[in-house]
């Protein structure tokens, strides 16, 4: 009986590992196996269209997506936070962190420089399927949460409305 060396052992199982490790990481159109992403950062949605994926947490606001066309553009909403959330649309050209607060820090959503466009109040946490469509015109927004406290804490992103 001829011994192989450990060294070509070692070699074939190395080559062995990548290939299953390739297998593993290509995609066939023909799987019929579902892939299920569970990143809580932001819920899945398609770039280059209205629609884009949100996720709130405490204390921040994360979107897949940073512009859309002009239009009707679809938030999905999902807060992967421990406490409720509210999504707040307000077309402004303010800076996302100076927008008009009241005296407890909250942004007065009838204040000069920004238009209240539409919201979701009180979203659950846990939530993966709030949702919020909206026409907009090309310009700027800010997204926030504006539940007491959490827009000063960080619950506010830019966004663009490209026409």
């Amino acid at each position: 009986m001829k011994m192989v060396p450990q060294r070509a052992v070692a070699h074939v199982a190395l080559i062995a590992a990548i290939g299953l490790g390739l297998a593993a990481c290509s995609s066939s159109s023909s799987s019929s196996t579902p892939t299920t992403d569970t990143t809580t950062t932001a819920t899945t949605a398609p770039t280059g269209t209205g629609d884009v994926g949100v996720a709130e947490k405490d204390f921040e606001i994360s979107l897949d997506s940073s512009s859309a066309p002009a239009g009707e553009v679809k938030f999905t909403v999902a807060n992967a936070g421990p406490s409720v959330h509210e999504f707040v649309v307000f077309k402004t050209d303010l800076p996302e962190d100076q927008l008009p607060t009241d005296s407890k820090g909250d942004v007065d959503e009838s204040g000069a420089g920004v238009t209240h466009i539409d919201e979701i109040e009180d979203i659950a946490a846990g939530s993966t399927d709030s949702t919020l469509k909206v026409d907009l015109e090309s310009g700027s927004y800010v997204l926030i949460c504006n539940l007491p406290g959490h827009y000063g804490l960080g619950m506010h992103a830019s966004f663009t409305v490209e026409g």
